[in-house]
């Protein structure tokens, strides 16, 4: 089997810098791109703004994996209905804005739910929590929904992560600097002030830097407001034997190895790159 994977965009984009960074679906993308590849399967890469009629036609008996696609004409998003396709999810599609934590038991209204087709026509829709997956279900009623509990790191920086977790650590709460509200800084600070907790404003474009601040300190707040898909930040932060403290909106939080920390943590997400292989292997394609 041929697999092509769409995204807006590769982590290798944002290596320039520019003020801008590659986020958690531009990395996992990556590494599943990775996994793909050192299994032996024949594996290609797409932007979503490079894609045509004719690309379609050319990898008509691929099988598509749909990450990030806001780039792809609406047109073509219809092409793709009636090739072979699953959808890995970084986030909440089926509404435009992607915060279905504005509405009442994150029900989306009805005539605001857009993709639709795509999400039910899927071979299977890969969430990373039981939250993201049961935010679907409840607003889409899918029976194509698959679990993978986790998210990707390369093999590399999970041992980075473990060499940083037996490091000595300040005694100070990490705060994530971020522009986007709904990341919840400032309802991080409040919580950190509310408990005493000296706390720091943390950030760096450098993915590895931005690690060993993150693991150098011993407490994390992260406080988000939007129902986070898993919440790779925070997953990072216990692998490297920092406490946590966040919202029930966190969607690791609803997993079973959220009360793992350290090697224990790294041991699981290694193993993710096994599982999701399987996951897309054994999917049966419509």
């Amino acid at each position: 089997m041929r697999y092509v994977i769409v995204a807006d965009y590769w982590a290798d984009d944002f290596a320039g810098g520019g003020g801008k960074h590659s986020g958690g679906a531009e990395l996992s993308d990556e590494i599943l791109f990775g996994i793909l590849r050192s299994k032996g399967d024949d594996v290609s890469r797409c932007k979503s703004s490079e894609i045509t009629s004719d690309f379609l036609e050319e990898e008509r008996d691929s099988i598509f994996i749909l990450s990030n696609f806001f780039r792809l004409h609406p047109f073509l998003l219809e092409k793709i209905e009636n090739l072979k396709y699953i959808l890995y999810c970084h986030d909440y599609k089926f509404v435009g804005h992607m915060q279905p934590q504005l509405y009442d038991n994150f029900i989306v209204p009805k005539e605001e739910l857009v993709c639709v087709s795509l999400f039910k026509n899927a071979s299977a829709v890969i969430c990373q929590s039981s939250l993201q997956q049961r935010i679907h279900y409840d607003n889409l009623g899918l029976n194509n929904t698959i679990n993978l509990s986790g998210n990707l790191w390369a093999h590399e920086t999970l041992d980075l992560m473990q060499f940083l977790g037996d490091g000595p650590k300040k005694e100070i709460c990490s705060v994530v600097k971020s522009p986007y509200l709904e990341k919840g800084v400032s309802e991080a600070i409040k919580f950190c002030i509310k408990k005493r907790l000296d706390y720091d404003l943390i950030f760096d474009k450098d993915y590895q830097k931005f690690l060993h601040k993150l693991g150098a300190n011993k407490e994390l707040a992260f406080w988000s407001l939007l129902p986070e898909t898993c919440g790779r930040i925070v997953v990072e932060a216990k692998m490297m034997g920092v406490n946590v403290h966040t919202s029930p909106l966190l969607g690791a939080s609803h997993e079973p190895w959220f009360n793992l920390q350290g090697r224990e943590l790294i041991d699981i997400m290694r193993n993710k790159h096994n599982e999701i292989h399987e996951i897309i292997h054994n999917v049966e394609y419509k």
